[in-house]
């Protein structure tokens, strides 16, 4: 079974990668986005059930202070929002994975089979396609090792 877990500041706690986006977007000549909100998004794959999810997530994937996460979100962007996702291309080692899986054996749960990462932008406001693709290209991934 695969899990997906995003991983974001809670309501009220500055967003530094977000904000830092925004002002490279305006940096581009692109003053159409009003907010950029960061997601760590983490695919956990196994055999694991999910109260072992849960407390993956809690004591080790999200600050309880400061961030909050959701299993399986399964939504669409909200008119206005475009939603990038960043991930390592097949065959790129993904830096987090190793460490990922052993603090998770090292919780003593078992079953969990592969971590994979990914990075999620939710920016509001009105872009063109070619204008979200610009701040892709440029701001957002390296083309060579991620997609």
């Amino acid at each position: 079974m695969q899990w997906k877990i995003e991983v974001k500041d809670k309501p009220g706690v500055f967003d530094a990668v977000g904000e830092g986006v925004k002002k490279d977007i305006l940096d581009l000549g692109i003053t159409t986005v009003r907010a950029v909100s960061f997601i760590q998004v983490y695919d956990i794959g196994g055999i694991i059930a999910e109260p072992a999810i849960r407390r993956i997530c809690q004591q080790l994937l999200c600050d309880p202070v400061s961030q909050e996460y959701r299993i399986d979100p399964g939504q669409e962007a909200a008119p206005g929002t475009s939603v990038v996702e960043i991930a390592y291309n097949p065959g790129v080692m993904d830096p987090v994975e190793a460490s990922t899986l052993k603090a998770i054996r090292d919780l003593g749960i078992g079953g969990v089979s592969s971590v994979r990462t990914a990075k999620k932008f939710v920016l509001k406001g009105a872009l063109s396609a070619d204008e979200l693709r610009n701040i892709a290209e440029k701001l957002l991934y390296n083309k060579l090792i991620q997609h």
